[in-house]
């Protein structure tokens, strides 16, 4: 199964990745890890539009990418599981952005495994967290 991408929306995409990549490689101060995970914290709307437009971006291409940049000061393995750290949690998507998705989480699982274990992990944290607030 899979869905014709929206508005040539991996154009669009692409096109930001190598942006945000040039500017790592180009960045006049220090490379560090929490530099390159802020960066990818403010790529989340990015992440998210990918599902909405149907396009399965290669992640593996993005972390490489975004590593060579940091002169692999910050691991590829690394860079891809921060981007999976931005992902909502899927009950509030469709079910074609689930799909979407999916594709792209089982990428990592099959290069790294734990991808889904800590995702999951992670929702749960967030709905516990969400509960307890609500309660409180």
């Amino acid at each position: 199964m899979s869905f014709e991408i929206k508005d040539h929306f991996d154009e669009v995409f692409e096109i930001e990745m190598d942006g945000w990549s040039h500017g790592i490689s180009n960045y006049p101060g220090e490379i560090f890890p929490g530099l390159v995970h802020s960066i990818v914290k403010e790529l989340r709307p990015s992440f998210k539009a990918a599902f909405e437009y149907n396009y399965v971006f290669n992640i593996h291409k993005i972390a490489t990418k975004f590593a060579k940049a940091t002169k692999f000061r910050v691991p590829e393995k690394e860079i891809a599981f921060s981007i999976l750290a931005q992902f909502p949690n899927p009950a509030g998507l469709t079910e074609d952005e689930q799909f979407v998705m999916a594709q792209i989480i089982d990428q990592v699982e099959q290069e790294y495994g734990g991808a889904l274990d800590r995702l999951k992990s992670k929702w749960n944290h967030e709905r516990r967290f969400k509960n307890d607030k609500q309660a409180a």
